[in-house]
């Protein structure tokens, strides 16, 4: 049956087909015309279900996002915090001295940011520090220089003037603990002191190092004292540098390195410089052996004034817990010495003699010592 759209109208056909757009009932689910069903209402129904879910899902992600990006942030700052608080432990353990904790704060550091330069600054800070004054402690030299070999050639790389010069001095030294130990394949000593000069001409630990290298091969006396006197005349690290010299020269045993050794103490007692008392008592050990050795006494004496040889050995003499009878028996027999040296024979013999009726039923080992005294001035044989 053929519908006029006037008739399609008056009859309330308001809706139009999805398809063909003739006018259909508001509840036709088929075209009458073209037979096509009516899914254009059921479709935006369906396209704003979906664009409601898009929204959702939009939504969500964004807050899964800003919820990934806080924990990124808090997990920056996390990392942040403790970073500072190792390097702060660092230091507080570099000050105090204990310099393999310091090493281990500071890597620690670096471990949770490869980049922070505090961290990578402080630990090669401490992996001098540590070369410088170190110890057993369970490892040998040669573990610990190879742990701390790659620290330093790593903080070189970016070292510029006086801070390279000291990390290329450390490279030597750390070379030396191995080579001293025994190893020699790739072990480059006096190659890096000499590039710490090139770098920094008044370096104190290439110039100390390099006179400690110097005596520990038996080499020459004035060489080496030319780099420890450069070294002192940087103004850096004086007493790091005197304990590199003492060491030097104590583990010689040559009469040049004993009277060299009395001139340093004389320096450092002149200079108000404090003396270990490992190297304090070394020293007097070499003074108690001449004692029983009169050409050995006169060349040890010999080698200051009068006046400072004496006030040296008081002054080393001070510093041991023995009574004071026993100490002012060995001044007594020095100063007999040093007035037997200067010609002054009178005086010395007298100075014998006092101190043999001092010395009358003792056990000291000066008695033979002094009687020898009285026989040299008296004539008697």
């Amino acid at each position: 049956m053929n519908v006029t759209s006037d008739e399609r109208h008056s009859a309330g056909w308001r809706k139009r087909c999805a398809a063909c757009n003739e006018l259909i009932a508001p509840d036709a689910t088929i075209c009458p015309h073209c037979q096509r069903p009516q899914v254009r209402e059921r479709r935006k129904k369906v396209g704003a279900i979906l664009k409601w879910l898009g929204a959702v899902g939009a939504i969500a992600s964004l807050v899964i996002t800003l919820s990934q990006v806080t924990d990124l942030f808090q997990g920056l700052s996390r990392h942040h915090r403790e970073v500072t608080e190792l390097v702060k432990a660092g230091k507080a353990e570099q000050e105090r001295g204990d310099y393999p904790a310091a090493f281990a704060s500071y890597e620690n550091a670096l471990k949770l940011n490869p980049a922070s330069r505090p961290a990578r600054e402080g630990e090669a800070r401490a992996a001098m520090r540590w070369l410088d004054n170190i110890r057993g402690d369970g490892h040998t030299f040669t573990e610990v220089a190879d742990r701390l070999l790659p620290v330093l050639d790593q903080a070189a790389t970016s070292a510029k003037g006086s801070q390279a010069a000291d990390l290329a001095a450390h490279v030597g030294w750390a070379n030396f603990l191995k080579y001293r130990e025994g190893s020699r394949e790739g072990v480059t000593v006096e190659e890096n002191y000499r590039r710490a000069i090139a770098l920094d001409p008044n370096n104190v630990y290439a110039h100390a190092m390099w006179g400690h290298w110097i005596l520990w091969q038996n080499g020459n006396l004035d060489e080496a004292k030319r780099h420890f006197s450069a070294a002192l005349a940087s103004g850096r690290e004086r007493s790091y540098v005197r304990g590199l010299q003492l060491s030097a020269l104590l583990n010689l045993e040559r009469p040049d390195a004993e009277a060299e050794l009395v001139r340093v103490a004389n320096e450092m007692r002149k200079s108000g410089e404090s003396i270990p008392e490992r190297d304090r008592n070394r020293i007097l050990d070499d003074y108690e052996m001449a004692f029983h050795d009169h050409h050995a006494l006169v060349a040890l004496l010999s080698a200051l004034p009068p006046a400072d040889a004496e006030a040296t050995f008081v002054w080393l003499d001070a510093g041991r817990g023995d009574e004071p009878q026993l100490k002012n028996w060995r001044r007594d027999f020095v100063a007999a010495n040093l007035k037997e040296i200067a010609g002054d024979r009178t005086e010395a013999l007298s100075t014998y003699q006092s101190l043999q009726k001092e010395l009358r039923g003792s056990s000291s080992a000066l008695v033979s010592s002094v009687d020898d005294g009285i026989r040299r001035l008296s004539g008697k044989r």
